[in-house]
């Protein structure tokens, strides 16, 4: 295509647009979005906070400390009623005594050691597969970020492209005034032909305004995907590369996020059952207490005695009945695991048919590119022909301005399709998961 070049450099300016030293290509944009884009941050905190709750669940094997004190001054110190005839009294009377100093302060510090405990157990084995689980939403969230920055730069280039070629065809329609108006002042066209092309040109000036628009707001979208601040410039290469993609071949590999988030919540669900089943089992622990009670009293008669007191123990704790809680907690559990069951074949078909659809679209934009190029070469060669014949006074100006706009207007349709294939391309590494190297 000899005179593709000079309209794809056209396509490459857009005044107050963008920068003669663009420097943003979508490998680059993808990358930036990667690391900076605000989704992509908060699922990486996510994966940090995932690291804390495991660790929160492995220290419930560990010993656990636990220091009480307890300080009472008695004002008045509680009594007791007991068998007088305890002191000597007579039988069947009863006398009022307080026992106690008026000061107490009781110290206890108590280690106790799990021994067996069968949902401590499953639940640290829940809580690593819930590592994986984070880091499969951060890889499917960095694939959505990566699928909406190529989308939204897709959608840069195919406006950068139309506004170009709108450019080109109001300079072709302003042409075709000043020899319309020419033609009209020699009585060779009528006022209204000039009309109907200042009605052209208003219409191309409108649509340029309103695409310039587009073009703001899919840039902004970008500084957003990216993580670069809107006051800031982003810089974006917008030149279509010609470079034909490969065609979805028959064979290949389905790598989706999808299936293995929900494969990995089936996992955890199934450790989940397993946590509850283990509530029906005893947990039994060590324990080791050291106690001291200091008794005292003031005054002339003051008096402090200090008790200690050490001891270790076993402890058993075994929930024999809890009204069927458990029962019902596993049902639910059970239910889950039927839904994960149903969105696994649910995701396994849209999968099959977004890899359907999007072969098929690659295929149709294929064959439209192979048309197109067609399209192009011919629109060269009338252009090419037209401008023999003026030189040769066959043909007036006005065929010259018709050929080579059907010229541009074909490369546009070519480079249009060429962003297509490419949209189509990026939904077939979407359907079979390859949009992001793992």
């Amino acid at each position: 295509m000899k005179n593709s070049q000079w309209y794809l450099s056209t396509i490459l300016i857009l005044a107050s647009y963008a920068s003669r030293a663009q420097s943003y290509t979508l490998d680059k944009l993808i990358d930036k979005a990667l690391t900076n884009n605000f989704s992509v941050q908060s699922a990486r905190l996510d994966e940090v906070r995932t690291e804390a709750q495991i660790a929160e669940v492995r220290a419930g094997a560990r010993p656990q400390v636990n220091l009480t004190g307890d300080y009472r001054r008695y004002i008045k110190i509680p009594g007791q009623v007991i068998p007088a005839s305890v002191f000597g009294g007579p039988e069947g009377t009863y006398s009022a005594v307080a026992f106690g100093l008026p000061y107490n302060l009781s110290t206890s510090i108590q280690a106790t050691q799990p021994l067996y405990n069968q949902s401590l157990l499953i639940a640290t084995k829940a809580a690593k597969a819930s590592r994986s689980l984070s880091a499969l939403q951060t890889q499917k969230i960095k694939e959505d970020v990566a699928y909406n920055v190529s989308a939204t730069y897709y959608n840069l280039q195919t406006t950068t492209q139309q506004i170009a070629f709108l450019r080109s065809n109001l300079t072709s329609t302003e042409r075709l005034i000043r020899i319309t108006d020419l033609r009209r002042q020699n009585q060779l066209a009528q006022g209204i032909d000039v009309d109907r092309l200042q009605l052209s040109k208003t219409s191309s000036q409108t649509q340029i305004e309103s695409l310039l628009a587009t073009y703001n707001q899919l840039l902004n979208n970008l500084k957003y995907l990216t993580g670069t601040p809107q006051t800031d410039s982003l810089q974006v290469l917008t030149a279509i590369e010609e470079t034909i993609p490969v065609a979805p071949g028959s064979e290949y590999t389905i790598n989706r996020t999808d299936l293995q988030l929900l494969d990995q919540q089936k996992e955890i669900n199934g450790l989940e059952q397993r946590n509850v089943k283990a509530g029906f089992a005893p947990t039994v622990a060590a324990y080791g207490v050291a106690n001291s009670s200091v008794y005292a009293i003031g005054g002339d008669n003051s008096y402090v005695k200090n008790l200690p007191g050490y001891w270790v123990g076993l402890q058993l704790n075994w929930n024999v009945f809890d009204g069927l809680a458990r029962k019902a907690k596993l049902s639910q559990k059970r239910i889950d695991d039927q839904k994960l069951d149903v969105q696994l074949r649910q995701t396994r078909e849209s999968i099959s048919m977004d890899i359907t659809n999007s072969r098929n679209r690659f295929l149709v934009e294929q064959q439209n590119l192979s048309t197109n190029r067609g399209q192009v070469t011919l629109a060269e060669k009338v252009y090419t022909q037209t401008q023999l014949q003026f030189k040769e006074g066959t043909v007036d100006i006005t065929d010259v301005v018709q050929a080579e706009n059907s010229l541009r207007d074909a490369q546009n349709n070519y480079l249009t399709t060429l962003v297509n294939l490419r949209t189509a391309e990026l939904d077939w590494k979407k359907a079979t998961g390859s949009l992001v190297n793992r």
